[in-house]
Formats: C-alpha cells, structure tokens, sequence
C-alpha cells in the first residue's frame, strides 16, 4: 500500500490534508492493534509455560488419568479433532489437582517471583476469571455485544476473527472466560459457538444443576464446566417433522426445532382449518411473536416455565420486543395465548401453569391499556426525534414554557381524576435480598399530577407503568413530553 504525506489530501473525502484529519487516527489504530498483538502474545507464553510445567509434573500414568476424567465428564458430544486443545484447556482452567489448586492457580503459585510484571498480573488475573454463558445480542463493526443469559449483563467482544468467528449471527452463544484488555473482552482460552437451541440447553442444564447442588450461577459453571459444555454441545431434542411443514416451520420462526415445535403445527392446522385471510395471519403472526419471546429467553421447552417466569415474558419481555405495538396486534396475541392454554389443557392434559387462563383474564386490561395509552397520547412517533418534537408542539400550544423542568423515570398510576391522572416515580435498585442480581423498584415519594384529554383518559388505568419524561405545565399540573414504554402492573416485580 503506498505510503501517505502528511500534505497529501486525506483519503477519506474530506478535503482536508492528511495530517489535519484522519493520520492520528491512524496513529491511534496502529497503537491499539500493537497491543492486542501484545495481549496475544503474552498469552501465547503464559499457555505455553504453565502446559510445560504441569506436564512436566504428571507421570504418564498421571496423563492418561487426566485424560480419562476428561472424557468421562465430557461425554461424546466433543469433535475428535477438538479434543486435544480442550483437554488443554481442562488441564489449565478447570481441573483440580491433588494440592486443590487449578493447573493455573499451581504455576503462579510456584513462579510469582520468576515472572516479570505484565505476565505475573496477566496470570492472576487469569486465576480471578469466571465462566460464564454468553450469547451475541448485536454485531457492530468494532465489537460484538454478548449478553450473559443469566445475569442479563453485557460485555462488549472485540469483533477480531482470533476472537469471534465472523460468520456468526446473533443469538450464537459459547461458555468462556471474558477477559478484559484495552476497554473490550477477549475470550481466553477453548470456546464452542452454538445456536440458540444449544444455548438454550445449556442453560437448562445450568438451572437443573442449581437446583440438585443449592450453588450459585457462578460456582455451578467453575465446578461443573465439563458438563455444562457437554450439554449445550449435544444433539438436542428429537422432533418429528413433516416434509409438508418445513416452510410454515419457517413462517413461525421455529427453524431451529424448540420442543414445542409439533405442538404449535397442531394448534395452528386445527385454528387456520378451512379459515382464510386474518384469521390465518392472526395465529401465524400471534405464534410467531410467542416463539421470538421463547428464543430470546433462551426457552426450549414449555415445561421449562413456570408461574413467575409466565408473568414475566408477558408482562414485561414482551413489551420489550417492540418499540411500539398495534391494538390489533396484543389482541390477536393475548385471544391466541388464551386459545393455545385451552388446547394444551385438552390435549396435553394442561403441560402449562394452571393459572395462565385466569392470570390472562385478570390482566388484559391492563395489556390493551399499555399498548393504547402510548399511541393515544403520542399517535405520530418518530424515532429518536420523538421527544424533542413532542416537546415543540406542547409549547406551540401553550401547554409548556421553554425550559421548563423535567424528570425522567419510571412511574406508577396511582390514582385517575376526570382529565388528569397521579403517579408516583418509582426508583429501580440493584441487590434485592432475595435475588442479589436482579433489580426491583421503589417508591421514591415524589409524586405528580398529569394532565390527558377524555381520549386519553379512556386508556389510564391504575397500576400502568409508564417509562418515560414529564414536563412542568402552565398550570399545576405536568404534562407528558415522552413515553418510551408502558408496562401492565403484573411487570413491576421483574423491571
């Protein structure tokens, strides 16, 4: 490539000379990519030197027992051809030798005064690592975000072939060690990409073992690695597909072959039976939105979900889903949902939670009113300009000052006037007692009156939570300059 002056017109399109526009950023792109290869190749030795060491320690006999334990736990979900650098990595990362220690943890303890500074504190960081289940959420130029299925938590992953294949897609999952390096992650060390169905599994797997042993996530995933692997790299659940049924499998989104795949065939051919036009785009569109929200909570199996878990994909994932919903659409979803229990009960002998029918009943007021109440109040949303535009048509009418203060948050409706409503802003904290990981809302004790029309006020019901901004009005009253999403009350333990 012919090297650039720094007079040189820049090649960007600027217009602007090289050394006015993009030569530092050159600069910063050459210095970053010197210290990844840096990173790498510090890990390159610190693999290399902790192998000999613990191999230099085994007897052959010793080899071939790690070996063994390596394939029993293992089973024979592995590729032949990737079994020697995972048993590696089983020898460095997992597994505990007779002093206690992980193959790691041994090397430093043995070298901590051998070793130079950036590879002592690349070691013991290694020995601070945690596994964890990830799955790729979104793929941007720079990084990959991948999100931990069970803490929700996100890392963002250098988008480097050396650290994620580029051919994956979102919803592709792995069990890794994450390793921070220059403000993004790396994987360290063996990692097996799967689909959703795999990842899924794994998971399954994960809960199961909580439940048996009474540990954490986290120890779970040290102390029973191997397994979880094993798990998510099987084959999966067997489902019997007709040859007729591949291209309405791919109507519903369902392509990767949940368990509930022959379940939702049945109900849809019964429904859609002789019926034409919306009824049949009804059930398609209805049960493809059910299986999207089973995907994306990496849900394989109906009997995987239980009362709390119903309430939450409903009430709160759900909603997630779409920036904004049509009343036909929640419902269409909701008549389905109702329809689909009552076939399950009748020819399943009712696999789902018993209280579904009932939990549907209670709250689709509140589903249809969290979806009307948005698109009453702001019927013309334009993306991300749709706040400031909402703001410019209030003072236009007089209904706001310029400047006027604000507050963004989360509120609850706690009581309805004629043509005004009260909330009370409620606070989402981290580390409840009862599920450090997991985040719950408070009242804060502010309170605000805001205004609506009798249009508006016909879709205001009590325990709506609206996540959006407020604005001071001319009277003394607020006016609602943004809604960024409604939620039924049945959420509000989940937010």
């Amino acid at each position: 490539m012919m090297e650039i002056s720094r007079n040189q017109v820049c090649p960007c399109g600027s217009g602007k000379k090289y050394k006015k526009c993009c030569m530092d950023k050159a600069r910063i792109i050459d210095i970053h990519k010197i210290k990844e290869e840096r990173f790498y190749e510090q890990k390159d030795i610190l693999v290399r030197a902790t192998t000999d060491f613990l191999w230099e320690r085994s007897q052959v006999t010793g080899l071939e027992n790690l070996q063994q334990i390596f394939y029993n736990r293992i089973g024979d979900h592995v590729d032949e051809k990737a079994r020697p650098m995972m048993f590696q990595f089983f020898t460095l990362f997992i597994h505990r030798y007779e002093n206690g220690l992980r193959g790691i943890e041994w090397f430093l303890k043995e070298n901590r005064k051998r070793l130079d500074t950036p590879l002592m504190e690349m070691l013991t960081n290694w020995t601070n690592l945690k596994f964890r289940l990830v799955s790729i959420t979104e793929i941007k130029k720079d990084i990959i975000l991948f999100e931990d299925i069970m803490t929700k938590k996100v890392y963002p992953l250098a988008n480097i072939q050396e650290n994620v294949p580029s051919h994956l897609e979102e919803g592709y999952g792995t069990i890794g060690l994450l390793e921070l390096h220059n403000s993004k992650y790396y994987f360290n060390g063996v990692r097996v990409f799967k689909g959703p169905l795999h990842v899924a599994q794994a998971k399954r797997k994960i809960e199961k073992l909580m439940e048996e042993t009474g540990l954490s996530y986290e120890s779970v995933l040290m102390e029973y690695t191997l397994e979880v692997m094993g798990g998510m790299m099987a084959d999966g659940l067997q489902v019997n597909v007709e040859v007729e049924d591949v291209s309405l499998i791919e109507d519903l989104g369902m392509s990767h072959l949940p368990a509930y795949t022959e379940d939702f065939l049945s109900f849809f051919k019964e429904k859609t039976l002789g019926k034409k036009g919306n009824t049949v785009r009804k059930y398609r569109e209805s049960l493809y939105d059910l299986n999207e929200l089973l995907v994306r909570n990496q849900i394989i199996s109906l009997e995987q979900i239980d009362k709390d878990s119903w309430k939450r994909l409903l009430s709160l994932e759900y909603f997630n889903m779409y920036e904004t919903m049509t009343k036909t659409q929640i419902t269409d979803f909701i008549s389905t949902l109702k329809a689909f229990t009552q076939w399950m009960k009748r020819t399943k002998n009712n696999t789902l939670w018993l209280g579904l029918s009932k939990f549907l009943k209670v709250e689709e007021s509140q589903f249809n009113n969290a979806v009307k109440l948005p698109n009453s109040f702001f019927p013309i949303r334009i993306g991300n300009m749709k706040g400031p535009i909402n703001e410019l048509v209030k003072i236009l009418r007089g209904e706001i000052v310029p400047e006027s203060p604000t507050v963004e948050g989360l509120f609850e409706i706690i009581r309805l006037n004629k043509q005004s409503f009260r909330v009370s802003r409620l606070e989402i904290r981290k580390g409840h007692s009862d599920s450090p990981e997991q985040g719950y809302t408070e009242a804060t004790g502010e309170e605000y009156t805001i205004s609506g029309s009798d249009l508006q006020m016909e879709f205001v019901e009590e325990g709506l939570l609206i996540f959006g901004i407020i604005s001071k009005g001319r009277i003394n009253m607020w006016e609602l300059l943004d809604i960024k999403n409604v939620y039924p009350r049945s959420a509000k333990p989940f937010i």
